[in-house]
């Protein structure tokens, strides 16, 4: 027998998707900005102060599926929106009266109510300070873009300072970092390792305007696990 209750969840989730849904701009503290379909509504909090009174909180309120947004939100990322003609941000936010930034709006906990709040005067500029940075194991001897965004992990950071623990099986060690970041300092297990190929070139990562980046590949491929910690 089918599920009714499913079916209807996902006739309703296809509806929203379509008719009640704008594009925004997900863009939390850590991992990729991405784009996602998202339907803004009004949230009102009721809560104590110290002095007895009710104080009223209103909030903009974010459904977003978990097929677009599968990270669990944290609080301080922001939302991105174009609202008639003007780009707004709102952060991710735990109003009065909630115990966390999001909970779950259906049955099969699949999509999410995340809390947001506006964020005063702000522009909305992405997250340009924020740079894409790689590392990870792989067998190839030279990389390709599609293989970095597929292969090796990758963060947000503001400089070159990563700690990865990487197991390999007769695979190369990589780390891939913004030409900007400057020349690097490289440990493996604690030790300074100069026994690193480097080439550089252009790469574009989601969300990211296309930029200088330094890759930098284990001359040998190793075996088990390694501690790789770049300064």
């Amino acid at each position: 027998m089918q599920d009714m209750l499913a079916l209807g969840e996902a006739w309703f989730e296809s509806q929203r998707r379509e008719h009640l849904a704008v594009t925004v701009n997900y863009q939390p503290q850590v991992g990729l900005a991405r784009d996602c379909k998202a339907t803004l509504i009004t949230g009102r909090w009721d809560a104590v102060d110290s002095a007895g009174q009710i104080v009223r909180v209103e909030t903009r309120d974010f459904f977003i599926h978990a097929d677009e947004l599968a990270q669990d939100p944290q609080r301080g990322d922001l939302v991105v929106m174009v609202e008639n003609g003007v780009t707004r941000t709102y952060r991710v936010s735990i109003p009065d009266g909630s115990r966390q930034a999001w909970r779950w709006s259906d049955r099969s906990e699949r999509l999410r109510r995340i809390h947001t709040m506006a964020v005063a005067g702000a522009s909305a500029v992405p997250n340009v300070s924020l740079l894409v940075r790689a590392a990870g194991v792989s067998s190839a001897a030279s990389i390709t873009d599609a293989q970095i965004k597929s292969q090796l992990t990758l963060d947000l950071g503001q400089n070159r300072v990563i700690a990865r623990q990487l197991v390999a099986a007769s695979q190369y060690l990589y780390v891939v970092l913004p030409d900007s970041f400057g020349e690097p300092v490289i440990k493996a297990n604690g030790f300074l390792s100069s026994a690193w190929e480097l080439t550089t070139r252009s790469i574009t990562f989601d969300g990211q305007a296309a930029r200088a980046y330094r890759i930098y590949r284990s001359t040998y491929a190793v075996t088990g696990t390694v501690l790789v910690e770049v300064a």
